[in-house]
């Protein structure tokens, strides 16, 4: 079985591309655009997709609406996934948007099955109309079956992409040079992967992609070409994901409800040894992002932020100050008991690379003083009466409130240092 040991490894660097995330056309879904235009009986919809990241969006209009190229964003989700639909200047961002005279505006907000806000599905006319909760119940349901549509879409182009890259790969087995590093890096990107950093060089040189703030991002030229045979793709960029909770937008109407996004679904794809523990390592290929559990249980996967774009050493080292209190574990260890420095009977003195506090009492009733000398009550209680230095360690935190924020980068590069020991096997079927 293979092992792939990380001593020496280190993180891709910052230049390095990352994985691609792609979007369909609006026009791919008239069909449910129609359909939302049925149920509410209104003259107008439209599917706006944008990709938050990287400000890459597409607006169209059923039927078409000429010279509106975007929304005003006021009738657009907020952070929330709320329109601010009031305010004397809605009529007038309505005039400069080039958006007729409405008396209804609706808004369902499209998010993908991990949480990612991909856009809104809206619904306009010019006279007032009034949705039953039925209508709304539909509408919102239509909303999440254009969502799914969407990220189905994305993995279809996805799936095409990597079985044209299998060809090549396989081809390239039997005779070297049978494509060009630029046409599988080219390929590699519309699957959703990272190319090489030789393919990436290819392509720069062919005119297809550029790098900008450490992204390799494709030219007009690649992405005209990849649309026309069927890839539609925005430019590259990680995210992170919280549980947002969205409520369509009704204009002139009350508030929806909100349509819950799915969860992931993660495939154990590597196991991953840190010191003694064993950690499960799977990976959702629809969102292509990456969590963790211990071996053998059953406990809900942990969401990294990290993923293979940044390196196995990052990926071990953010698991163990996830699983563990790194920070006090690596003030634990590289504190020193200053035995030397002054201080009064029952108080013992401490450094941590120039940062100094005094310890006095017992668990039960412990105090800490730090450099503006005041002592203050801690919580101890949980520490044994026979461990001082953790004792001691946990006074550091009460002395020194930003002490997390001030020893933040090393207790990164430490933990990164532990994890170079570590060991990842892959886990096949």
């Amino acid at each position: 079985m293979a092992v792939a040991h990380l001593y020496g490894l280190n993180p891709i660097p910052s230049e390095a591309p990352r994985a691609p995330r792609i979007f369909v056309e609006p026009e791919d879904f008239v069909s449910i655009a129609e359909l939302a235009r049925s149920i509410s009986g209104c003259a107008r919809a439209c599917i706006r997709l944008e990709d938050a990241e990287t400000g890459e969006m597409r607006l169209t209009f059923f039927p078409d609406l000429p010279g509106v190229r975007d929304l005003p964003a006021a009738l657009l989700p907020d952070g929330r996934g709320q329109a601010r639909l009031s305010g004397p200047s809605l009529r007038q961002e309505m005039q400069a948007a080039g958006l007729p005279d409405l008396a209804f505006w609706a808004g369902f907000t499209l998010r993908s099955m991990d949480g990612r806000m991909l856009g809104v599905l809206c619904l306009m006319d010019e006279v007032p109309r009034e949705l039953s909760e039925t209508a709304l119940a539909q509408l919102r349901h239509l909303a999440e079956v254009l969502s799914r549509g969407i990220g189905m879409a994305a993995s279809t182009i996805r799936a095409t992409a990597r079985q044209s890259l299998g060809l090549i790969e396989d081809l390239a087995e039997l005779e070297e040079g049978a494509a060009s590093p630029a046409v599988t890096g080219l390929l590699r990107y519309a699957a959703g992967r990272v190319p090489t950093s030789g393919e990436a060089m290819a392509m720069r040189i062919a005119g297809l992609a550029d790098m900008s703030g450490g992204l390799l991002m494709l030219t007009p030229t690649a992405k005209d070409i990849l649309y026309t045979h069927g890839f539609r793709l925005a430019n590259p960029r990680a995210v992170e994901v919280g549980e947002p909770v969205d409520e369509p937008v009704v204009l002139h109407l009350g508030d929806g409800t909100a349509v819950p996004a799915a969860a992931p679904e993660f495939h154990t794809m590597a196991r991953l040894r840190i010191g003694e523990v064993h950690h499960d390592i799977a990976r959702d290929d629809e969102t292509e992002r990456f969590a963790f559990r211990i071996t053998g249980s059953d406990d809900p996967w942990v969401m990294l932020d990290n993923g293979l774009e940044q390196g196995w050493p990052e990926m071990a080292a953010e698991i163990i100050k996830r699983t563990r209190d790194a920070t006090f574990d690596y003030v634990r260890m590289h504190m020193i008991h200053n035995r030397e420095a002054a201080h009064a009977p029952g108080e013992f003195v401490y450094d941590l690379y120039g940062m100094g506090w005094a310890v006095r009492g017992t668990p039960d009733h412990a105090e800490a003083r730090g450099a503006d000398g005041v002592w203050r009550a801690f919580d101890a209680a949980h520490i044994r009466h026979d461990a001082p230095r953790d004792f001691s360690a946990l006074a550091a935190f009460a002395a020194i409130p930003d002490l997390a924020d001030r020893i933040g980068a090393d207790v990164h590069e430490w933990s990164k240092r532990i994890a170079a020991g570590s060991e990842v096997t892959p886990v096949f079927g």
